[in-house]
């Protein structure tokens, strides 16, 4: 059977919707936001653990539920939560560019995709916990993470 040749305007149109339709704002997972929140919680305390093992790492939950997806970041149909969490080293005699190397040995064996390291800063995602910033303070010497959930489901909205 033969098609009749459609329009190249035709074609485009169709090829947008296509590219539309595979970028919608639909979350990532089936969790709830706070669900989502624990795991990012517990992902960033292990990660600061496995590099100081005596560490007891505070968390900041510094906005909950804020929207996300949507062409411009206004669907409320979808949300994360920005968290930071914080660990000391047990020594300040650590030097800064090891433990930042420490970090990203962690991430990676974590399976976390590392985006870019710099200035003792390393950026990272992974798919069903979201993205983080991880540093290593100065003085005193400390991890800090953070960054956004995974985009959730809202099941307020």
């Amino acid at each position: 059977m033969r098609f009749p040749a459609l329009p190249g305007s035709v074609v485009m149109a169709l090829a947008l919707l296509t590219l539309m339709t595979s970028c919608t704002s639909e979350p990532e997972t089936r969790m709830t936001p706070e669900q989502s929140r624990e795991v990012f919680i517990a992902e960033a305390k292990a990660i600061i653990r496995a590099v100081f093992p005596t560490a007891d790492p505070r968390v900041v939950v510094q906005v909950t539920d804020a929207p996300c997806g949507g062409p411009v970041g206004t669907d409320f149909s979808s949300v994360e939560s920005m968290i930071n969490v914080h660990g000391d080293a047990p020594s300040d005699n650590l030097d800064p560019d090891q433990v930042l190397n420490q970090i990203v040995e962690v991430l990676k064996q974590r399976d976390w995709k590392i985006n870019y390291t710099r200035n003792h800063v390393a950026g990272a995602e992974r798919k069903g916990v979201g993205g983080i910033r991880t540093g290593v303070g100065g003085s005193p010497l400390g991890i800090n993470i953070s960054g956004d959930t995974e985009c959730v489901e809202n099941p307020d909205a």
